[in-house]
């Protein structure tokens, strides 16, 4: 393999790795940002519990 290829080869290995990087982090921050939202839901819930307690 010519010193050219080599190093088209070993760019294209970088690239996809920081291709599934980037996928990887995304992926984490959906994860995060959809945990986060359902515990404010719950939160949520559990404060209009306590306010409708109030009522009854």
């Amino acid at each position: 393999m010519s010193a050219r290829r080599f190093e088209e080869f070993e760019a294209a290995g970088v690239d996809e790795l920081v291709d599934f990087q980037d996928s990887a982090h995304h992926t984490s921050l959906t994860t995060k940002l959809e945990r986060r939202r359902r515990i404010e839901e719950l939160e949520e819930e559990k404060r209009l519990r306590e306010e409708l307690n109030e009522f009854a």
